[in-house]
């Protein structure tokens, strides 16, 4: 995806002369969390359907799977290098 998440959606709010902050009222619920799922530390996909209904994004429920998909590949990379065998603690 050529832009993340956050750009793509704060760019729609700007062409409706909406907030993100807005929009979370709009969608009934608290920025911090809106802010969350935009970023990728929360996940929700239910979220990002109401978020392509109210602005009009029929394509965003698909970024977004391609979205977490990337970042999950991304973290298992980052496990895999990072990973050291757990040594075991005698009794």
């Amino acid at each position: 995806m050529g832009s993340n998440l956050r750009d793509i959606v704060k760019k729609e709010c700007q062409k409706k002369g909406i907030s993100l902050s807005k929009l979370a009222i709009i969608l009934k619920v608290n920025h911090v969390y809106l802010f969350g799922v935009l970023a990728g530390r929360k996940v929700s996909r239910p979220l990002i359907r109401r978020l392509a209904e109210v602005l009009d994004l029929p394509n965003l429920p698909s970024q977004y799977e391609l979205f977490l998909k990337h970042r999950k590949n991304k973290s298992e990379k980052r496990t895999k290098t990072k990973t050291k065998p757990i040594k075991e603690v005698e009794k």
